[in-house]
C-alpha cells in the first residue's frame, strides 16, 4: 500500500499510518445510542474532579489484546492547534495530538502513556533513523523516543517557531524576531541528540542573553 493510501484524511482529523504499526485506529464522532461503547474506555489524562472530560474519541484495536476507546483531552481550543494521529518509530506506540495536547500511548498496554510537556504542540516530525518524534510549540522543541522524553530545548525564538529541516545532526528553522527590522525572523538550530541550541541566544543592549 502506498504512503498516500496509508494516510486517511477525515475532515479535520489526519490519521497518518505511514510507519509500521501493530494496531488499527478509527475516530469516533459520537457516543453510541446506548451511551456505552462495549469496550474499555480510558481517559487521557484521568479526570480528577469529574468522571469524564471532553476530548478526541479514538477506538484502537491492537494486534494482541482487547480493543479499547481513548478519550484524549483537548489541550488548546484556538487555532493554530490541531488534532492528528501519527504512527511512531515504535510499532506498538501511537502519537495522538488532541487540539494541541500530545500523547504517546502504548496501544497494547494503554496504561503506559505520557503527555509531551509542550502546549500547544503545533508541529511533529518523525526522525526514523534516530527513532525520535520531534515536537514544537511557539518557542521550544522536545524529542520523544525509546519510551521516554529524550530532551527539551531551551527557548529558541520569541514566537512563531517553524521547523524547516531535520537532518541526522540537527533540527533547524526560523522564528519571529522583533529585533530584525528587515525580515522580523531569525534562525535557530538545536542538536538532534541533546536538544542543545547550536546558535547563541540574542543579546540585550547591555550584552546579556535575552533568554
Amino acid at each position: 500500500m502506498s504512503q498516500s493510501e496509508n494516510r486517511l484524511y477525515n475532515d479535520m482529523l489526519d490519521i497518518d499510518l505511514t510507519l509500521a504499526h501493530s494496531y488499527e485506529v478509527e475516530e469516533l464522532r459520537e457516543l453510541p445510542g446506548t451511551g456505552k461503547f462495549g469496550v474499555r474506555v480510558i481517559y487521557f489524562p484521568s479526570p480528577k474532579t469529574r468522571p469524564e472530560h471532553d476530548g478526541l474519541l479514538l477506538k484502537f484495536r491492537p494486534a494482541t489484546g482487547l480493543a479499547w476507546v481513548g478519550v484524549f483531552k483537548f489541550g488548546y481550543q484556538s487555532p493554530p492547534a490541531f488534532s492528528r494521529v501519527i504512527t511512531s518509530p515504535d510499532p506498538n506506540q501511537v502519537c495522538v495530538l488532541s487540539k494541541g495536547a500530545a500523547y504517546i500511548v502504548k496501544v497494547d498496554d494503554p496504561e503506559i502513556w505520557e503527555e509531551i510537556p509542550l502546549m500547544p504542540v503545533l508541529d511533529v516530525r518523525c526522525v526514523l533513523e534516530a527513532k525520535l518524534l520531534i515536537f514544537s510549540d511557539f518557542t521550544r522543541l522536545a524529542a520523544y523516543g525509546s519510551g521516554v522524553l529524550v530532551w527539551r530545548s531551551p527557548q529558541v525564538c520569541w514566537d512563531g517557531l517553524k521547523i524547516l529541516e531535520v537532518s541526522r545532526d540537527a533540527v533547524k528553522g526560523i522564528g519571529y524576531d522583533p529585533t530584525n527590522s528587515i525580515t522580523h525572523e531569525s534562525c535557530f538550530a538545536v542538536d538532534l541528540k541533546t536538544g542543545r541550541s547550536l546558535l547563541p541566544p540574542p543579546s540585550s543592549n547591555d550584552g546579556k542573553p535575552v533568554w
